[in-house]
């Protein structure tokens, strides 16, 4: 629905956790009881729950304190107890979020601290997070707000230490149908989330890397989904074609309309059109052509009279000189959106619409 820079390559922070999540839910050793901690873990930077070496802790607790609390060191130990070093935990988490489709991430570690060759993308991580949530397990954890965890120690005297652990997504707390997240924040990466809310049915993820207002970005960014979201689906969907005819009668004259408001000289003469959609209503119409404007495309609105009435608006491209051409951008605006288009020849001035090709 709204999108800035989605591919550009980011350091991520600790949004990176969603990807140790996921290599570890899916891996053999989920449902071992105990992983001990090696020394490696505990000289990490916080945040972290200060754990000691050679004390033993077991799967979920390790993972709850990675999710929710962000520990550093539990992810060092999950890296290590299940791949057997940092190195290959990493190759297993780039490796399976270029399966998922996030081919753009590339990870070094299993925390999310500044690396040479660490990074992600905004898009990947939307992508990293739909797939998770998918998870049962995983879901349970990020909608959990606070928990505790236990660390034991491994003398001839076992001694269990319990610590509290909170949710560091804000939204559990104060935003109305919050499902979980995960938080990130380094001096390169700034403020980083990736996170999903619930309303009415719908279900929206957001993924904002390089925040300076996190909270106050992400819930703009959640209501401007929730209060256009009709309208982008009703988009999406258009009507532009009702039994292989034109919404509008042939016999039906255009004004046309720049993306400004300005008056637009309608293309006429030799050439074809690709219109991707037309509406009943203009300010749908707009929201169209504005998400096209903001994927590069050039468009235009023509506005014309219907039945009873009434006015229809057509989001339109071109002209295109040969058809050929015309067809090439009908399939990438498909491939890219979704969106059948329909192609029609440019009439001749004062001559109306004839059927689409």
């Amino acid at each position: 629905m709204y999108q800035r820079e989605p591919d550009l390559p980011l350091p991520p922070a600790s949004t990176t956790k969603i990807v140790t999540a996921i290599v570890v839910l899916e891996s053999e050793k989920w449902g071992e009881d105990l992983l001990k901690v090696p020394s490696l873990a505990t000289r990490v930077p916080a945040s972290k729950l200060y754990l000691k070496p050679g004390h033993l802790m077991s799967v979920p607790d390790l993972l709850y304190s990675v999710l929710l609390s962000s520990a550093n060191d539990s992810s060092l130990v999950l890296a290590q107890g299940i791949a057997g070093s940092v190195e290959r935990f990493a190759k297993m988490m780039t490796r399976k979020a270029h399966e998922i489709g996030a081919t753009n991430s590339h990870f070094t570690n299993p925390h999310g601290l500044t690396e040479p060759g660490h990074v992600s993308t905004a898009r990947d991580l939307a992508l990293l997070f739909r797939y998770a949530m998918k998870n049962p397990t995983f879901r349970e954890i990020v909608q959990t707000r606070t928990s505790s965890v236990k660390s034991i120690s491994t003398g001839k005297r076992r001694r269990t230490r319990n610590i509290t652990i909170r949710n560091h997504n804000r939204l559990l707390w104060n935003f109305d149908g919050a499902l979980g997240g995960k938080t990130g924040y380094t001096h390169a990466a700034q403020k980083c989330f990736v996170g999903a809310v619930s309303r009415d049915g719908t279900t929206l993820i957001i993924s904002i890397l390089g925040s300076r207002d996190l909270w106050g970005d992400t819930k703009r960014l959640f209501e401007y989904g929730f209060d256009n979201y009709e309208s982008f689906v009703t988009a999406a969907r258009p009507r532009a074609v009702i039994h292989g005819e034109p919404v509008l009668r042939q016999s039906e004259s255009f004004n046309s309309v720049s993306p400004a408001g300005e008056e637009f000289k309608r293309p006429s003469g030799n050439g074809y059109l690709v219109q991707i959609a037309a509406f009943r209503e203009k300010d749908r119409a707009e929201i169209l052509q504005k998400l096209f404007a903001e994927t590069g495309y050039e468009t235009f609105l023509e506005e014309g009279p219907v039945r009873n009435g009434e006015i229809t608006y057509r989001v339109r491209m071109g002209p295109y000189p040969e058809l050929m051409r015309a067809q090439e951008i009908a399939r990438e605006v498909e491939d890219k959106s979704g969106i059948r288009t329909i192609i029609l020849p440019v009439p001749a001035a004062g001559q109306a619409d004839e059927k689409p090709g």
